[in-house]
């Protein structure tokens, strides 16, 4: 029996392309659909492809119920959020009922959209945002990367609910540096996404280079990606898995393909055939 190396080039080209046919393509432009959510007015409407990590909760039909901290109903909800890591970026996507146009004027008992927070090592402490930037704000540049020195929170202190820490719960940068540009779509309001079919839903897309938060200091541990509003009715996490470094990745594949090899190689000597590389 010949085993050349053509052979095993192409047995390795064949590996390779199943890796990137698992691969997730993400256009950020506001539409779900290719995170695999879907509109066909079920609750299952809302379950993303295969490696995406998510949260899903709150599909209020519209009533005015509490969701977390606060009341609010679907204005406020905080639907679902995804997070799917690759070698280069990371990928957020929110699905939530609350309008990103809703002035921020806490007198008329209205608040607007808060920004993406980043907990590199869970350990309650947000070092990145990610600016959402509505017409009210002033701080910052829309879609900017900031490691964040200082948060704003929401109206619920300490315990308002079992367990619930305020700190947890950041809501917008204060203060921060600039570290560079995320690409961000927000759409404008859907209808027939899940259960609740005639609630209006909001679609936010981002997409960072892992690079941005490896300046902010994520070293490769567990992170979680955290939205709310300004005042915190309703909060979303997700916990997006670590993400080993490049190379890690290179040194395991190729100790998985030397031990493959020598393993081939030993059947084949095993069973008495001629074992040869052209």
């Amino acid at each position: 029996m010949k085993l050349n190396t053509k052979a095993a080039l192409l047995i390795l080209a064949s590996c390779q392309f199943n890796a990137q046919a698992d691969m997730i393509n993400i256009t950020v432009d506001g539409d779900l659909s290719d995170w695999g959510i879907q509109q066909t007015e079920q609750a299952s409407d809302w379950l993303p492809n295969a490696g995406v990590h998510y949260t899903i909760q709150d599909q209020t039909g519209g009533l005015g119920v509490r969701l977390g901290a606060g009341y609010g109903g679907q204005a406020y909800d905080a639907e679902a959020l995804y997070a799917h890591l690759t070698d280069t970026h990371l990928f957020i996507a929110l699905a939530t009922g609350h309008n990103p146009e809703t002035a921020q004027n806490p007198s008329a008992n209205s608040f607007g959209a808060g920004d993406f927070a980043l907990d590199f090592g869970l350990n309650g402490v947000y070092e990145l945002g990610i600016n959402v930037k509505p017409s009210w704000d002033t701080f910052g540049i829309a879609g900017g990367v900031y490691g964040v020195t200082e948060w704003a929170y929401g109206l619920w202190e300490d315990d308002t609910l079992t367990g619930y820490k305020k700190s947890d719960h950041p809501t917008s940068i204060i203060d921060g540096i600039l570290l560079g540009q995320s690409v961000m779509a927000i759409s404008g309001p859907k209808t027939g996404y899940g259960e609740w079919a005639s609630d209006k839903h909001y679609f936010y897309e981002v997409a960072l280079g892992l690079d941005l938060l490896r300046t902010a200091g994520w070293g490769g541990e567990s992170f979680n990606v955290h939205w709310t509003q300004m005042c915190a009715n309703d909060s979303i996490i997700v916990d997006p898995p670590s993400v080993p470094e490049p190379e890690v990745v290179s040194l395991l594949l190729l100790g998985l393909i030397g031990t493959a090899w020598a393993r081939l190689r030993k059947n084949i000597q095993m069973q008495g055939l001629a074992f040869e590389l052209v």
